[in-house]
């Protein structure tokens, strides 16, 4: 059973692409009960708020290339988010392009663009998933984190995989 109707799966696919690109691939919470902290990790970069403390030096924000030099970021968890964050920037290069111009961009393409997308998200999410199972695993992550982005990437990826193309 398809979810989306063929003349609505091109639009979808940018949609799906685009919303990938602002929703974060996990938010951690993290405290003591005195302080709090939340951190949100997008694909290019990372957000930390800490509440009940004032720290002079903290990293509030970070690009992708910066964290990866902090320690939890070194291992196979930060190369999986490198590889994620390059095939997303090609994936969201490739949806504006899409969105431009349609047809010459079907054209090109050996397969039906909504499931270029879709496979293309699916990879995101996947490594995304992985990448952000490790860092658990591993401790690179204080407090509860859900994969919010790791989530939503590989169910979109699954419509746009499974869209009524006829």
């Amino acid at each position: 059973m398809a979810w989306v109707k063929s003349e609505y799966a091109g639009e979808l696919a940018v949609l799906s692409t685009w919303l990938v690109a602002i929703a974060p691939w996990s938010v951690s919470v993290f405290g003591n009960g005195r302080i709090t902290g939340v951190v949100f990790r997008f694909l290019p970069f990372r957000l930390q708020y800490l509440y009940g403390i004032s720290v002079s030096n903290e990293l509030k924000f970070v690009w992708a290339w910066e964290a990866m030099r902090f320690p939890a970021y070194t291992g196979l968890a930060g190369t999986l988010w490198t590889v994620a964050l390059a095939v997303f920037a090609g994936t969201l290069v490739a949806s504006v392009a899409y969105y431009a111009r349609e047809d010459e961009f079907s054209d090109g393409l050996p397969l039906h663009p909504v499931h270029f997308f879709g496979a293309l998200l699916g990879v995101v999410g996947l490594l995304t998933l992985v990448g952000t199972g490790l860092l658990n695993l591993e401790g690179g992550f204080a407090g509860t984190t859900v994969p919010v982005g790791a989530l939503v990437a590989p169910v979109l990826a699954g419509v746009l995989l499974t869209a009524d193309l006829t």
